[in-house]
Formats: C-alpha cells, sequence, structure tokens
C-alpha cells in the first residue's frame, strides 16, 4: 500500500525532510499521488510538516502508533504480524481470539487504547489513548519450556532495555511481573501459554505488556500506586520496536541464565527470584 510505504520512508528519514519528488520517484507515482497520501496521512493524525525547498517530515512530536513505524525499528528477520488498532478490549484478548481461530503465526498486538485492558489474577490494567503502549506478542517457543516463569522475566528485561537509557533514575523489578520507576508501577506483564496437555509443556506464549510512557492523569484510586515513565523521546513506535527486538533475541533461548541475573540486578528481592526459579527446577526435575 503506497500510504503505508510512504510513512515508513519518512519514519527511515526522520528527523530530516524528504522531497515529494524522491517519493514520486521511489514508488513510481505522480507528485499529486504523493501530496494525496501525505493528505491522508495528515487527517489520520501523523503530524507531517513540509519545506517548499526541502519537502515532507514527521515533527518531532509526531507519535501516532502505525506498523510501518514499528517495522521501521524491527531489527530481527522473523516473519511477523503486525496490527495496531486504535482501541480494543485488550490485546490479549484478541491474540488468544486469533489463535482460537486457527491463527498461529507469530504476531504483534499494539493498542493506542484499551477498554478491558487486563492484569495479572484478575486486576485491570487502566489503558488511556496516546500515553501509553499497550501490546502483546503471541509467538511459538523454538523449544518448549518447563519454566514459565522465565518467560514473563524476559518480556521484563526486554522493557528495561528498551526504555532505561531515556530515564534519569533505575527501574525497579517486583516479582513476576510489575516494573517500578520513582516507587510507581509504569509497568505490567501478563504472561499466557498454549500447554501441551500430554508433556505439560508450555509451547505458545502470549506475552502482554502495558507501559505507562507519557504524562497522564490517573483515576484517583490509582494516584498512589500508578505511575508513568513521562518520556518524550524514543516514540512509541521505536520503544515497542526496541521491546519486541529484545524479546524474540531472548526467546531463542529462554533456559539461559544470563538475562536472568540482569533481572535481578533490577529486582527488588533478588532472592526470591533466586528460590522460585530453584523451586521450578524441582519441579521439572520430579517430572
Amino acid at each position: 500500500m503506497l500510504k503505508d510505504k510512504v510513512l515508513y520512508a519518512l519514519e527511515d528519514a526522520r528527523p530530516e525532510p524528504i522531497s515529494g519528488q524522491l517519493l514520486a520517484e521511489r514508488f513510481g507515482v505522480s507528485r499529486n499521488a504523493i501530496w494525496k497520501v501525505i493528505n491522508q496521512l495528515k487527517e489520520e493524525g501523523h503530524r507531517i510538516a513540509s519545506d517548499r525547498a526541502k519537502g515532507y517530515f514527521l515533527e518531532e512530536g509526531s507519535d501516532l502508533l502505525s506498523v510501518p513505524g514499528i517495522r521501521h525499528f524491527l531489527t530481527s528477520g522473523e516473519e511477523l504480524s503486525i496490527q495496531v488498532y486504535d482501541e480494543i478490549d485488550s490485546t490479549n484478548n484478541e491474540a488468544k481470539r486469533r489463535l482460537g481461530a486457527g491463527e498461529n503465526r507469530n504476531l504483534l498486538l499494539v493498542a493506542d487504547k484499551q477498554t478491558a485492558g487486563r492484569g495479572r489474577i484478575g486486576h485491570q490494567f487502566y489503558s488511556p489513548e496516546q500515553t501509553g503502549i499497550y501490546m502483546t506478542l503471541s509467538i511459538e517457543l523454538p523449544e518448549p519450556l518447563y519454566q514459565p516463569e522465565r518467560i514473563t522475566l524476559a518480556a521484563a528485561v526486554a522493557v528495561v532495555r528498551a526504555v532505561q537509557p531515556y530515564l534519569s533514575e533505575e527501574l525497579r523489578l517486583k516479582w513476576v511481573n510489575d516494573i517500578f520507576y520513582r516507587e510507581k508501577k509504569v509497568c505490567g506483564i501478563l504472561s499466557e501459554g498454549i500447554t501441551d496437555l500430554e508433556t505439560g509443556l508450555i509451547q505458545h506464549a502470549i506475552i502482554g505488556i502495558g507501559l505507562n510512557v507519557r504524562p497522564v492523569e490517573f483515576p484517583e484510586e490509582l494516584m498512589e500506586i500508578a505511575g508513568t515513565l513521562q518520556l518524550t523521546a524514543p516514540t512509541r513506535n521505536e520503544i515497542v520496536g526496541r521491546i519486541v527486538n529484545s524479546l524474540l533475541t531472548l526467546y531463542r533461548d529462554l533456559s539461559s541464565d544470563e538475562y536472568i541475573r540482569e533481572y535481578m540486578a533490577y529486582s527488588m528481592h533478588p532472592e526470591k527470584v533466586a528460590e522460585n526459579l530453584k523451586l521450578a527446577v524441582d519441579r521439572k526435575e520430579s517430572m
């Protein structure tokens, strides 16, 4: 689709402008076709400015989630189907619906807003528009997994790797699925698995991540416990891309202990991590 190609080109050139003539020549269309696509993107909410002498460019504050925007930052060669929603009940729910319908390919679902964001043990995750990242990676594991805790630990490490370089203070990890910044929860992780009934091993993982990125006004009941990173950069597309890059790398070898040590370095209670993983190993050896 021409619109996606143009948006990808703008992301690739950011923050530099790219001329309408160059875009037209690159995609084999007229200048007028490029102008129409630029206007369509503006109507969708992308903040695109123009310089008569230099061309079109995405403004610094343009932060709309998009498939081309996310793909621009993906470095893995793995095939991944991506869908971005303006609004959905829950990206984890949608991933399970798709699996139930027989769609078992690797899938990334990202939403600007969730109306029924889910946390662990039936808790809700507040998911307002334009302020957070609400994403689910549904992926078949390269090898069946004994220790389900490792799926969530790897996801937490991926989030830390993605955003810690942009923060002035250190993130803290609370067993097993919460990430804190300045003593308030900024991220929740909900990992679910498809298990082989015969072996009891997890073969397919559904990893949901809710991350508060931009300034947000929380409901009164959440003000004391929920927080936000309050980042102005990078874009949410880049953060999603960075998280997915790390996740895909980590999930190639979930049996490794390297990322476990990385998790423990940020953990509020590293001894609990070691204790729980030992229990998981004991369960494996008793099978």
